[in-house]
């Protein structure tokens, strides 16, 4: 079980990576409507969570639960630099899973412990979470990555890459 959850968090990450490669500037700043997010603001709060993750992996650091006046100093201290965002979440990204790999099962389960312990108890969040946490919400900000870009391809009229839209024979052509 362990293998296969540190293999998913390394699919997730590599995959979502190549997804957010190639883009322009007007891409990374491009909104579907203007209330949305666009791909620069998804990878500057994937950057923000994956610190907390990895804090949380390393050091049985707290998840945040309220934002409190030094989780919002941490918010408030990250810039909007595409680049310089996606290379700190590639850094982190690759640190979480190189910390996952080497760990074992009785001390995942006791920084888990630590990093949810601000949480409701009702919750009950599985003993493993922590390794798990991360890369569902990467998953989560991955659909919206390729739908952004879909979008934004079709908007200009362009034709969307084979990678956005594979052939499946499950989606009507």
């Amino acid at each position: 079980m362990f293998r296969a959850i540190t293999d998913l968090n390394e699919f997730v990450w590599k995959n979502l990576k190549k997804d957010l490669t190639g883009l322009t500037p007007e891409e990374i700043h491009w909104r579907p409507l203007p209330q949305a997010n666009n791909i620069n603001l998804i990878v500057r709060h994937l950057r923000i969570e994956a610190q907390w993750q990895l804090a949380s992996l390393e050091h049985g650091e707290p998840q945040p639960a309220e934002a409190t006046d030094s989780v919002l100093r941490l918010v408030d201290s990250v810039g909007f630099d595409f680049e310089e965002n996606l290379k700190t979440l590639d850094e982190l990204c690759t640190r979480f899973i190189a910390v996952l790999r080497d760990m074992d099962e009785s001390l995942l389960e006791k920084r888990n412990q630590l990093a949810y312990r601000g949480y409701p108890a009702d919750l009950k969040l599985p003993s493993h979470f922590l390794s798990f946490h991360h890369p569902s919400h990467l998953c989560q900000h991955w659909g919206q990555v390729r739908t952004i870009r879909t979008l934004y391809l079709k908007a200009l009229g362009e034709t969307v890459p084979e990678q956005f839209f594979p052939d499946n024979p499950s989606f009507p052509k």
